[in-house]
């Protein structure tokens, strides 16, 4: 079955890999599969949980201040952060 790639940065991508491997393009693009895929099947999902929350606890959360922990934002908050305002985005 073909496969019709409509992206042209996945394009351009699979274009690089391709020259730089000596491979052609559907190869390049089935070796990237195989091993993104590997990678995910080595690590459950329970271990990538568990990566994620240390990560969040060690990096993220310890640069919050206390104050703001654990506060809950308020409708007008949401609404700037993600750019509504009155006449809508």
């Amino acid at each position: 079955m073909a496969l019709n790639i409509k992206n042209p940065n996945v394009e351009r991508l699979a274009s690089e890999v391709a020259l730089l491997t000596g491979e052609s393009k559907t190869e390049a693009i089935r070796k990237a599969l195989e091993d993104r895929k590997r990678r995910l099947v080595a690590t459950p999902v329970t271990d990538r949980r568990a990566s994620v929350l240390a990560f969040l606890k060690k990096r993220v959360w310890t640069g919050v201040p206390k104050k703001e922990k654990g506060r809950v934002l308020s409708r007008a908050e949401e609404d700037a952060i993600l750019g509504y305002g009155p006449e809508g985005v």
